[in-house]
């Protein structure tokens, strides 16, 4: 199947392309005269669908097209595997990107059917250098999720720091994966070769306990012809633990043992918390080392009980007998 016969557009998206496509004068009187007649058609129906050929055949003629056509047939597995491709109006440019949805076959149960959806705001047509980047980058998730090898799988690992530590994983993988798409797209010449530096400095940004590995690391994903889905979502959950690093002590990004929430700001001395605070840590949770470290505001929560303590200490009335104490009146 050709890349030109799978893709259906979106009315709205050619009219507005062709709107404010760019053309030359002669070419702009031969429009706006085959729109002019169209107007004395009577029958709103039959206007519309007028309106729709007219613009269709115009966004063929101007080749605003092409770049979308050009990206899919470059990837085979797409054209190969995808039934249906729309190509939709995006409103923003946060909007634009690439979709893909898979339903079962309801007249063959064993068949999945797949529908790819492109969405593009009309002005991008027209830079095509950009466009053709945009997509290149879009579309290589898709292939990735169709290809048996990558084993795409929709959810990632749950975390036990709940929802916070979930989005913080979720975060991590996608950067991991668009290492992994533009390693191999500029070895494929489809990228600037700053796109290695630019993707370094988001991975040291994102994966800040890996301290002396990073260039490393980040070439185990960057240089990586054939990524795994399974590698990059057991690196974006523990990746001190699939690096092979040591995870005896505290490293920012990694989660507090205490409340479990992600956390770049640890206690610098956790064990000089003092003899109270630590007792009473240690009360609550009977396996914490000073080495696991603990976050800021535990540690705060925990100096700021002690001191509570002693402040009630000195209340008349406090009775001693109890270990949590009491008033008496």
């Amino acid at each position: 199947m050709s890349a030109h016969a799978m893709i259906q557009y979106d009315p709205r998206f050619v009219e507005e392309a062709v709107f404010h496509a760019r053309m030359d004068r002669e070419a702009a009187m031969e429009l706006d005269t085959a729109r002019n007649r169209i107007y004395e058609v009577p029958d709103v129906d039959e206007r519309d669908n007028l309106f729709n050929d007219l613009n269709r055949l115009w966004f063929d003629r101007l080749g605003l097209g092409k770049s979308i056509d050009q990206c899919l047939l470059e990837q085979n597995i797409i054209t190969a595997q995808v039934d249906k491709c729309f190509a939709v109006r995006a409103c923003q440019r946060k909007q634009e990107g690439a979709e893909l949805f898979v339903a079962n076959d309801p007249y063959q149960k064993s068949r999945a059917i797949r529908t790819l959806r492109i969405l593009l705001r009309p002005e991008s047509l027209f830079d095509t250098h950009a466009l053709t980047i945009f997509l290149r980058h879009e579309l290589f998730h898709i292939v990735d999720m169709l290809d048996p090898v990558f084993a795409y799988q929709p959810l990632l690992p749950k975390a036990e720091g709940g929802l916070t530590y979930d989005n913080l994983i979720t975060s991590r993988y996608r950067v991991l994966w668009d290492i992994t798409i533009n390693g191999r797209m500029l070895r494929r010449g489809w990228c600037n070769a700053s796109v290695r530096e630019q993707q370094f400095g988001e991975f040291v940004g994102t994966f800040p306990m890996l301290d002396d590995r990073l260039e490393e690391l980040f070439g185990r994903f960057f240089d990586k012809e054939q990524p795994k889905h399974a590698d990059l979502a057991s690196f974006a959950f523990d990746p001190r633990r699939a690096s092979g690093m040591l995870q005896t002590h505290a490293a920012p990004g990694t989660h507090c043992p205490l409340c479990r929430f992600p956390t770049h700001a640890f206690e610098t001395e956790p064990g000089d918390l003092g003899a109270d605070a630590l007792a009473a840590l240690k009360e609550d949770f009977p396996n914490w080392t000073a080495a696991l470290g603990l976050c800021v505001q535990c540690a705060d929560l925990y100096r700021g009980r002690q001191m509570s303590v002693d402040a009630l200490r000195h209340l008349p009335g406090y009775n001693f007998a109890s270990k949590e104490g009491s008033f008496h009146s």
